[in-house]
């Protein structure tokens, strides 16, 4: 079994935010070499500008907020977190037939590619999509 994750449920987990415990005992089955885990470099790219901001000053990134980003990513490579492209084309196809952003379409051909989970929040975006995959809600209400 492979899981991917999408932004929310990393910055979830970074962040400590609501059913950050739900995705870190997931993480942790990757971090083990128990399950496989993925996240689409769109959704890296999401992550590392989310955190870099956060850590910024006034919402904009510094060079120490950049060096924060990298280092969150890298670590969770390290440990295990694969970051890997998508099909563009089924991205796009995915997006075109719905409300999903594009990183949200990204990590959903991802699964679809890979046969994966795809781990993410409770944004309803996700209710109604144009492919079937396994979907895992690690929390019920956004934040």
């Amino acid at each position: 079994m492979k899981y991917v994750f999408d932004t929310e449920a990393l910055i979830a987990f970074l962040y400590k935010e609501p059913g950050h415990e739900t995705v870190a005992t997931l993480l942790n089955t990757v971090f083990s070499d128990e399950r496989e885990g993925a996240v689409t470099e769109t959704n890296a790219a999401e992550v590392f500008y989310l955190v870099a901001r956060f850590e910024g000053v006034d919402d904009a990134p510094t060079d120490d907020s950049l060096r924060e980003a990298d280092r969150d990513l890298r670590a969770l490579e390290r440990q295990g977190l694969r970051i890997e492209s998508a099909d563009w084309r089924r991205a796009a196809q995915i997006k075109a037939d719905g409300a999903l952003s594009l990183a949200d379409a990204y990590a959903v051909a991802l699964a679809v590619e890979h046969e994966a989970t795809l781990v993410a929040g409770a944004d309803d975006d996700f209710d109604t999509l144009p492919v079937e995959i396994d979907l895992y809600r690690f929390r019920e209400q956004g934040v």
